[in-house]
């Protein structure tokens, strides 16, 4: 019987699905968000749809097919196992999920070793060790963590605005003049986008910091702060060895070139995506013995 593999890249905004055989790509679908952060069961049935969908198309078994997932949120391990047996239950080969972040990592890399750091609403960093062992730093979320992230740019300008507001009477400069607009212009208005502001609402002010270099001293500070931020990222992903370094994420191309130079000179175009990632995930399932008769 022929083996199939299937990869699933899941995130905030889109899931790509790619099936492969022995030859290579075969089809690929896309759909909507499904992050397990965000909206659980939302995530979990756009997921194990997509995936009846690639295999109808195909006319492929499920259990022809070894599945592996990427996905947003599933650093959490109840998230994590409640998709597992989902797709289990839909009769794969073998199901493995894991973060999006490590499949990005693997697919960056093409398998090899390599640090991958990914900024965009928020962030993380990952080592694959020349050991073949990984290693995951930052990815706490935004209450506590996301250093160097588009929401933690956005939270920046906000607590600029309202400094200016509370020791000005007013926002002076025009970078903070610009986030009043989209955050409101006093306590009425701002205190109500606080309560409901979340990190793709941070994010959405980055932007703004960008649009205000080199002339604003305000952006370079707090682009150059969090380009302090992203370095020191690396430096811990990075340990020991002198790995090469592939800088992913909506805010990778604005961010590389405020990064320390020894940084700037390691990186590498990314050889591969999420979804490269995740397809390499099911091969490698694929060739190991399983004591699981189910998935």
């Amino acid at each position: 019987m022929s083996a199939y593999f299937l990869g699933i890249d899941g995130g905030g905004t889109k899931t790509l699905a790619r099936l492969e055989d022995s030859q290579g790509e075969r089809l690929t679908l896309k759909s909507g968000a499904s992050s397990l952060t965000q909206d659980l069961d939302g995530a979990i049935n756009n997921i194990a749809g997509l995936s009846r969908q690639v295999l109808a198309r195909e006319r492929v078994r499920p259990n022809q097919v070894h599945l592996a997932c990427g996905v947003a949120g599933a650093g959490n391990p109840a998230s994590a196992e409640k998709l597992r047996q989902r797709l289990c239950s839909l009769g794969f080969a073998s199901v493995q999920i894991s973060s999006d972040a490590q499949t990005s990592l693997l697919g960056a890399g093409a398998g090899t070793p390599i640090v991958m750091v990914a900024i965009g609403t928020g962030s993380v960093a990952m080592r694959l060790g020349r050991d073949g062992k990984i290693h995951q730093y930052g990815g706490w979320g935004l209450a506590v963590g996301d250093e160097g992230s588009g929401a933690a740019i956005g939270k920046s300008l906000v607590r600029a605005l309202l400094w200016e507001l509370d020791t000005r009477g007013k926002a002076v400069s025009a970078l903070c003049q610009q986030v009043m607009a989209e955050v409101g212009k006093d306590r009425s208005q701002i205190l109500p986008w606080l309560q409901r502001a979340g990190s793709r609402e941070y994010a959405a002010l980055a932007p703004a910091a960008f649009s205000h270099l080199p002339e604003c001293p305000l952006a370079r500070d707090i682009i150059g702060k969090t380009a302090a931020e992203v370095d020191r990222l690396i430096q811990a992903a990075s340990g020991d060895e002198k790995l090469p370094l592939a800088i992913l994420g909506g805010l990778a191309d604005k961010l590389s070139p405020h990064l320390h130079p020894d940084h700037q000179n390691r990186q590498i175009p990314p050889l591969g995506t999420a979804l490269d990632g995740a397809c390499m995930l099911a091969r490698q399932k694929a060739l190991q013995p399983s004591i699981d008769p189910l998935c």
